[in-house]
């Protein structure tokens, strides 16, 4: 998102079609996921003491190789800690030299890291990148851990994470549509050719919407409390996303992403001195997929 993974058979008898979306990692498995990452940004803004700026309108397109292997497995199905090593490798083959890229850290059970090392040295658009990966790759983690079915629908809710409005979250609504054929991975071993699907895939479609609770006249977070600011405003957002998670494997293997978001802000002073009026426009699409 702008702002800021596999099956197993049957969960317990008689329900044949529940299936558990964790995949089973062993220590010294190695896997890699192409993802590209495109962004597109206009920022306006004014206040007080300064004339108002020309709009400021970024694009961004970001294409790596996540190499990822396994260092440590603890614990089985959904209370398992992955210890992962992951090490970001342009798409046209330049190789990195040694830990240049690589970002280490523990999947926890629910599908948040930790304990990140070399994640601060990416520059910015990798860290964008890695974390559009890291979420779609841990996607399964977040699913009821009782396993879900064909048709079934469930909801979550989470912090937007460093906004600049208080009490933002995504309030997410999850579907499992349908198993199909898995996608190909859009290139074979010569990278011109599309590479076989991988069987049967599960498909759940995540519909992700921005809400804004409290008061949008008094809506400053503590870290602006902390600097002696205040901010008011609004913010709206939308995110789509396409998952096909392997029922053989457990893997994802496909996940696409849209999305928009919109954020009207005034920051000031804490006695309303100095008053910046910032408005954002930011859309993505981005796309991570197993090559092998």
């Amino acid at each position: 998102m702008v702002f800021v993974a596999g099956i197993v058979s049957s969960a317990a008898a008689g329900d044949s079609q529940r299936l558990i979306c964790v995949p089973t990692l062993q220590e010294g498995q190695k896997f890699v996921y192409r993802v590209r990452y495109k962004t597109h940004k206009v920022t306006r803004s004014e206040s007080r003491i300064a004339t108002p700026l020309a709009p400021e309108e970024v694009d961004g397109d970001t294409g790596r190789y996540v190499a990822v292997e396994v260092k440590k497995v603890q614990g089985v199905g959904s209370s398992q800690r992955v210890m992962m090593r992951t090490q970001l490798l342009p798409t046209d083959g330049t190789p990195r030299a040694g830990d240049d890229g690589v970002v280490e850290f523990t999947l926890l059970p629910d599908g948040r890291t930790d304990g990140l090392q070399g994640f601060n040295v990416l520059d910015a658009d990798e860290q964008a990148l890695w974390r559009q990966w890291v979420a779609q790759f841990a996607l399964g983690w977040t699913f009821p851990a009782k396993g879900v079915k064909p048709g079934e629908k469930w909801k979550t809710e989470e912090p937007v994470v460093g906004a600049a409005l208080a009490k933002l979250v995504w309030e997410k609504d999850y579907e499992y549509v349908r198993q199909e054929a898995c996608p190909p991975s859009g290139e074979g071993e010569s990278g011109s050719a599309p590479a076989q699907a991988a069987g049967q895939c599960a498909v759940v479609v995540t519909t992700s919407t921005m809400k804004q609770h409290g008061s949008h006249d008094d809506a400053t977070p503590d870290d602006y409390k902390l600097h002696l600011l205040k901010t008011s405003g609004a913010a709206q957002g939308k995110t789509d996303v396409l998952t096909f998670i392997s029922l053989k494997t457990r893997m994802l293997e496909r996940a696409n992403e849209d999305s928009a978001q919109i954020l009207d802000v005034v920051v000031a002073k804490a006695d309303d001195s100095n008053k910046a009026h910032f408005n954002v426009e930011a859309s993505s699409h981005a796309e991570v997929i197993l090559v092998q």
